[in-house]
């Protein structure tokens, strides 16, 4: 199902955070394109398709239209991600995960806020995502951070 949040009037404030329950929240750059492609392919859920691999991600992570934001632990791990970026008047998070044993500690809020923030400072006013039908913990997260299903849409897509 898609979701989508749109900032008419005044803006929610989201302020990214550095530091969050002893984890570093920091943007990602192209160096960190392996660690966030291995990361994100141990989630069934975030719909990591085989095409996305490195070379593609780094190539991304260069791109002026292209966030992502990771969260390491002390030894530098990755315990959760989010990937977005602009289309045209839209923003779009494509993934974001949150490892088992970091849940229920507002990593994911901080990581949403993050992106969103980035979103808003460039003029975007909608954004978009899709969760899948039976993944009921993401619809309630994102539903929490402000999303809603869109009505009288649907989604198509191909692999080219």
């Amino acid at each position: 199902m898609t979701l989508s949040i749109s900032y008419i009037g005044q803006a929610p404030k989201f302020s990214p955070a550095e530091h969050i329950n002893g984890l570093s929240i920091k943007k990602a750059t192209p160096f960190h394109a392996r660690k966030i492609v291995d990361f994100f392919r141990r989630f069934e859920e975030t719909s990591f398709c085989d095409w996305q691999d490195e070379g593609l991600l780094q190539g991304l992570l260069g791109s002026e239209h292209t966030y992502c934001y990771m969260a390491e632990n002390q030894t530098g791990t990755i315990v959760g991600a989010v990937t977005g970026g602009l289309m045209g008047t839209r923003g779009t998070i494509n993934h974001m995960a949150v490892a088992p044993d970091y849940r229920q500690s507002r990593i994911g809020t901080s990581l949403a806020s993050s992106i969103l923030n980035d979103f808003r400072q460039h003029g975007i006013r909608r954004v978009f995502l899709f969760v899948e039908d039976d993944n009921l913990k993401a619809l309630s997260f994102w539903q929490k951070q402000g999303f809603e299903q869109t009505r009288g849409e649907i989604t198509c897509e191909v692999d080219l």
